[in-house]
């Protein structure tokens, strides 16, 4: 059943924020997990338990640093047990020093992205899949842009993929290549949830409004993901305006 969701928009007021999102009809947030805690900039403390009283649904989207799986994987099961969620995402990623393009996070000096990066990425992921299959939890990971060093191409994603028939592939339409990069990943692994944000071809990383980029999603969501019927989250979009426009046109794809 496909189910509509937003990322929740980190300088905005929670409860406004989660009003907002019931208004437009988006049924989930998505919450980033960063650095062991819930990424919520205008909601005070204790985060986790105003987010359960609220009683808006959300998913975890947890951005983890090759280096942060030993770090924080504890605190990220506390919190799906917390919320009794059987589902969370995770971004991997691995950092020389630079800013998220999203400007929320400054993401810490890790390791040098390597040939062998990608295999102590699925090491990883193996091992905090296994502790989440025990709990029944659904296991996410989203591919990366070509900016990020790995985690891009095709033969890097099976790496993770072929091994695990388990995990599911959160597609980051944002982070694709060209189109023959889209229909290659989708053929390895159909995803399971989708990140939606438009971009231009020839810069490397953007999260844009729908219809302000290059992406033709009436063709994709025909030809290359027909029948998409998971979890449709829109990401990285600022303003309200551009919310309402991208939220027209997600409608639209999916009528």
């Amino acid at each position: 059943m496909l189910q509509k969701g937003m990322a929740l928009r980190f300088n905005e007021e929670y409860y406004a924020e989660a009003e907002y999102a019931k208004k437009l009809n988006f049924s989930f947030f998505q919450i980033w997990f960063f650095n062991g805690c819930l990424s919520i900039n205008k909601l005070d403390e204790p985060k986790e338990k105003k987010v359960k009283e609220n009683g808006f649904p959300i998913i975890l989207h947890a951005l983890f640093d090759i280096n942060d799986f030993e770090k924080y994987d504890d605190k990220l099961l506390e919190l799906l047990s917390f919320f009794n969620h059987k589902e969370v995402i995770i971004h991997p990623v691995c950092t020389s020093e630079k800013v998220s393009s999203r400007t929320v996070f400054v993401l810490a000096i890790s390791e040098k992205v390597s040939s062998r990066t990608v295999f102590v990425l699925a090491e990883k992921i193996n091992h905090i899949h296994k502790r989440l299959q025990e709990r029944q939890i659904k296991l996410f990971v989203e591919n990366n842009s070509v900016m990020d060093g790995f985690f891009n191409t095709v033969d890097e994603l099976r790496v993770v993929f072929d091994n695990n028939p388990n995990i599911g592939l959160l597609l980051d339409l944002a982070h694709i290549n060209d189109y023959d990069h889209l229909n290659e990943i989708v053929k390895m692994r159909y995803p399971e949830c989708i990140h939606i944000a438009d971009k231009h071809f020839g810069i490397p990383h953007e999260h844009i409004a729908l219809g302000e980029g290059d992406l033709d999603f009436t063709m994709i969501f025909e030809k290359i993901i027909p029948q998409y019927s998971g979890k449709i989250i829109l990401e990285a979009v600022d303003t309200k305006e551009d919310v309402e426009k991208s939220k027209i046109i997600i409608d639209s794809l999916f009528e």
